[in-house]
Order: C-alpha cells, then structure tokens, then sequence
C-alpha cells in the first residue's frame, strides 16, 4: 500500500486515479440519498426525510452557534456539504472491496496481492485534502471580509482586544495584540492550511495501512481480527469528519460572530 493513487485510465490526457472514482462514487450516493429524501417532501416529514431534515437543522444549529447566523446561512452549503462528503467518503474507504479488488499479482487467493486497486478512499490521498484546505482558505477570506470588511478583519487579529483607563497600559496591550496579530496571520496563512491537509490524510491513511497491516498478519483470520480495528475506524471516520467540520467553522466564526443585528441578516436569507 502507498500514499499515492494509482492512475487506472485516462479520458483526453487526463489521469483517472481510484481515488477519483471514489470521490465520483461519493458524490452520485450522495445526491441520490438527497434527492430521494426530497422528491415528494411532506408536513411532517418521516423515512429519510425525517433524517435529511435532522441532519441539516443539527448541523445548522451548531454552525449558528460557532458562526453567528449571518454566516451559517451564507456558508452553510460548504460547512455541511464538507462535513457529509468527508464523512461519507471515510465511511466508503472502509467497505469490502475498496483497496482489496483490482489487478494485482500472485498465485492464487490467498496469496493475491493487489497493487492496482480499482477503489481507493479519497480522504488517503493528500491531494484531496489539499483541495478541501485551499478552498476553504478561499472561502475563509471571503466570509471574514464580507461581514467584517477589510478593516474589521484586520481589527479582528490586530486590535487589542481589551480597554484600560490607564493611556501606557492601553499603548502596551495594543503593541502585546499586534506582535500576537503576526503570530495569528502566520497560523492562517501557513500552520492551518497544513494542519488541515496533513491531519485528515494521515489519519485516513494510517487507518487504511493499520487495517492492511493486521489483515497481511494472519489473513485467514482476518474476519476475527480486523472486527475491533473496523469499529476502531468507524469512529476515527466520523471524528475526523466532524473535526474539520467544527475546525473550520470555528476559525471562520472568530472573525465572523460579532452578532447577528448586522443589516446584512436579511440580505443572507
């Protein structure tokens, strides 16, 4: 197993890897999930209707909480898309067959390795977590000027966040939130988008080499072996999507939330 993807064919020039079907594989189950749910909505909902619309107020309320409802309801389409699509992709990576079907050498079953595989997970390939980390620096600046303006983002991370009667304690605490404004505009343009890269591949990765590894011990037993480390996974899957979910939304919500009796609240609906 490697940290790379493996090209299968190519439409035009353009590499398809397994990853890529993977993603293309999410993205189909996805909408059809939604728009099963949605095709005929009732009153009172019921099926997955009923979860569709749980879900969605759940992760509502909580962005509201981080965000302030300005933003929730601007950026919700990519805070709650992030978060299912994450999810869901981590949750497929762990399905029989993604990583064990494909071309491969050996000579016979039980002695098969596989080293093309058709279906990779998306979220172990540092490339995907890379476009998820460069979007959302996009969408960050985006949020964070469209509701605070240029001046109240910068007074966000540069401006002393307390007040003193005293004129030298006031000069003092500004010169202390500025030099700590740098260390904040360095974490955003260089520590977080790393951060956000590295933390879900290496997470998804290393869950995917650790399944590997246990199941090349003692692969006749691997229906015995690998059970705890699958329930292991499925937590980490749902972690990790729920960390990057609440991660970005929270960085966005320290520059956005200043309150919801901004004029802008009815333009957001």
């Amino acid at each position: 197993m490697t940290a790379k993807p493996v090209d299968l064919f190519s439409i035009g020039g353009f590499p398809i890897n397994n990853s890529m079907i993977a993603e293309a594989l999410a993205c189909i189950v996805i909408i059809a999930v939604v728009q099963t749910a949605m095709r005929a909505p009732q009153l009172v909902p019921s099926g997955m209707q009923n979860f569709v619309e749980w879900l969605v107020e759940l992760l509502s309320n909580f962005l509201e909480n981080l965000c302030g409802r300005v933003t929730m309801q601007r950026g919700f389409w990519y805070f709650g898309g992030l978060f299912v699509f994450v999810l869901f992709e981590n949750i497929l990576a762990l399905l029989p067959g993604f990583g064990t079907i494909g071309y491969g050498h050996g000579t016979n079953i039980w002695n098969f390795e596989v080293t093309q595989p058709f279906l990779r997970g998306a979220n172990a390939n540092v490339n995907v977590t890379a476009a998820y980390s460069a979007i959302f620096f996009f969408m960050f600046f985006y949020w964070c000027i469209r509701q605070s303006g240029v001046g109240g983002s910068f007074n966000h991370v540069f401006g002393s966040k307390v007040k003193f009667s005293n004129p030298i304690a006031n000069w003092l605490f500004i010169i202390i939130f500025f030099v700590v404004g740098w260390i904040d505009v360095f974490s955003i343009l260089l520590i977080r988008p790393i951060a956000f890269t590295f933390r879900l591949f290496g997470n998804i990765f290393g869950g995917e080499f650790l399944l590997d590894s246990m199941y090349k011990m003692a692969p006749n037993f691997a229906f015995l072996i690998l059970v705890p480390f699958y329930f292991y996974e499925l937590l980490v899957a749902f972690v990790q999507a729920f960390v990057i979910f609440a991660l970005t939304a929270a960085f966005t919500g320290m520059i956005t939330n200043t309150g919801d009796h901004s004029p802008d609240t009815e333009k957001a609906h």
